[in-house]
This record gives structure tokens, sequence and C-alpha cells, in this order.
């Protein structure tokens, strides 16, 4: 039987990060409190370290990631309405084809 891999939340990493930082425990006796492997915890702060720097990256990278995730989804939006738009017109071929007894090609008879 597989061993199921406990996942922890964010808040929960960033609070045991923190109390190493804060030197509130050390890496053993966090592992002791939480009950969890040691090497774990030393994966977190690791992480959290070697991106500490993105905290204080630049607010106009963030507009700019906003404004293309923006520019995406009005995309995806017209893209929508153009399918919308081919079904109805495909449903539409369909019935007329059927109205006169065309045989329907086989890739478009689904």
């Amino acid at each position: 039987m597989k061993k199921k891999i406990k996942e922890y939340s964010p808040d929960f990493k960033t609070k045991v990060v923190l109390e190493y930082i804060r030197s509130e425990a050390n890496q053993t006796e966090l592992s002791q409190k939480y009950g969890m492997p040691t090497c774990t915890i030393r994966n977190w702060i690791s992480h959290f370290l070697d991106n500490a720097d993105s905290i204080f990256e630049d607010k106009k990278r963030d507009k700019e990631v906003k404004g293309k995730i923006q520019e995406k989804e009005k995309q995806i939006e017209q893209l929508h309405k153009m399918v919308g738009e081919l079904t109805v017109e495909n449903n539409w071929i369909k019935k007329k084809h059927k109205e006169f007894g065309i045989p329907l090609p086989k890739e478009y008879d689904h």
C-alpha cells in the first residue's frame, strides 16, 4: 500500500519557517513539535530564503503581469464568442442539409 504524502498549507509552512528564523526553535525542536521530518523543515527554510528577494520585486512587474493576464482573458473571450458563432453556423448547415436531403460528409456527421 502506498504511503500518502502529507501536504501542508502555505500558511503553516510560513509559520514554521518564521519560528525558525526568529530563533524560537531549531530544526530538531520544530520537527518534534510538529511531528514531521527535519529535512522537510530544512527544505522549507531553504526555499523561503532562496525566494525571499521576490517579496521586494518591483510593483511594475506585477502590473505588467496583470495586463498580460487581462489581454489573454480578452483573447479567450473572443475565441469563445467565435466558437459559439461557428457552432450556430455549423448547426444551421446541418439542419439545412437534413431539410434538403443532402447527406453530410462523414467527417461532419456527428
